[in-house]
This record gives C-alpha cells, structure tokens and sequence, in this order.
C-alpha cells in the first residue's frame, strides 16, 4: 500500500470513528472556529502543538515556519496575526520554540544565499544581540540558550506589532506568551514571557533592557 494508501486509510478510520464516539461533532466545527490560541512554532515535525498541550480539533489557530520566526516584514506572519486577533478573537498568542532546533544550529553555525539562509538571517540578527552572553557558555549550551532568546525576541516582535497594540487599547483580551519545547522530555518550558496589556510588555522591556540615562552636564563655571 502507498503512503498516500494509507493515509486516506487512517482519515475514513478516524472519520467513522469520530462520528460514532461524538456525533455531530464534526458538523459544529465546521460551521465555526473559536481557537483559544494562535500558535506560532516551528515547522520540525516533532514539534505538533495538538500533540503537545493536548486541545481538541478547533482550539488552535497554527501558523508555522522555520525557527518559530515571527517576521515583522512578512505579509504571511502579518496575515495570520490580523486574522487571528482581529477576525477570530484569539485570547492566547503563544510562541513556541524548541532545543534541538535545526534552524538555530544552522544560524549559528553558517550563513549563505539559499533561501533558508536567508530567512534565518533573522535569528542571526538575535545571535549577534546577544553574542557577548552567547560566547560565553560552552558550545554544546549555545543553541539552547539562543533558542531561548529567539522566542523571546519573537513575543516581542509580536508585542511591538500596531495590530497587538490596537487590539490591548481597545481592551481586548490578547495575551502573548513565550515558552520553549524540549525534544528529550516532552516538557513545555516557561521563560517568564507572559504580556496582557502594553503595560506589562514594557515593565519587562525597561527591566530586562534598560536604557541609558540622559543626565544633564554641569555647566562650566567662567571664572
């Protein structure tokens, strides 16, 4: 039996076995969706956000890619955002990267002209932020901690988005989170990135990246 066989094989065994275990089931989703999520992860095929937090069919709105890149400059990343914020009322956003990505090793390992090269110039972007802490860890603790730091560079991404901060001054509910996927456990992972309003997202952002203070100069005495 060919793959395609065999898939269309399982749809019609889990179809018939929905329509018995929950009848008219399918027939309520289809006619509306009310995600309780937008998820932003990456597209590795370990990494499936119904497997992972357990949630029936119509509970998550999915957008993936590459290292779990929210771009700012991507009409895809724009789309998915506005639709889901604006159009579905999605109360969760959440963020989801994982150790063991390939995508972050690949950034920090090489660059090129490739497409994906391209794209992942983005959390080489995030790399170079944060190269001082980066360089300091041991080589095999590097691509962790840049996952880390590329989710959070992402919920910040999203919080900085007009489409966000529309919807937290209008005073919807709109919270974006950040968390992080071992492969090796199973286990989601907070990284304290947790925003409800435009409040909270620049709390965090003053204190986890203080700017400098402007004082001003003494004035020269004449004598």
């Amino acid at each position: 039996m060919s793959s395609i066989e065999k898939m269309l094989a399982y749809n019609r065994q889990w179809s018939e076995q929905i329509r018995q275990e929950n009848p008219g089931y399918l027939e309520t989703i289809a006619a509306d969706q009310q995600p309780e999520i937008l998820w932003i992860g990456c597209s590795d095929s370990r990494v499936g956000p119904d497997q992972l937090i357990g949630l029936p069919m119509g509970s998550i709105f999915v957008h993936r890619n590459v290292a779990n890149i929210f771009a700012t400059n991507d009409l895809n990343c724009l789309a998915v955002l506005e639709y889901a914020v604006d159009e579905l009322k999605v109360p969760n956003i959440v963020v989801c990267g994982h150790y063991g990505c390939g995508g972050i090793k690949a950034a920090l390992e090489h660059s090129g002209v490739q497409p994906v090269d391209l794209w992942l110039d983005q959390v080489r972007f995030v790399r170079n932020r944060y190269s001082a802490e980066l360089d300091q860890l041991p080589i095999a603790e590097r691509a962790n901690r840049l996952a880390e730091r590329n989710v959070e560079s992402q919920v910040y991404n999203i919080c900085r988005n007009t489409i966000i901060r529309e919807a937290w001054k209008r005073g919807q509910e709109v919270n974006v989170i950040g968390v992080i996927y071992d492969i090796h456990d199973g286990l989601l992972k907070q990284l304290g990135l947790e925003f409800r309003s435009q409040q909270d997202w620049e709390r965090h952002d003053r204190r986890t990246h203080p700017r400098p203070s402007h004082t001003t100069p003494h004035m020269l005495r004449v004598e």
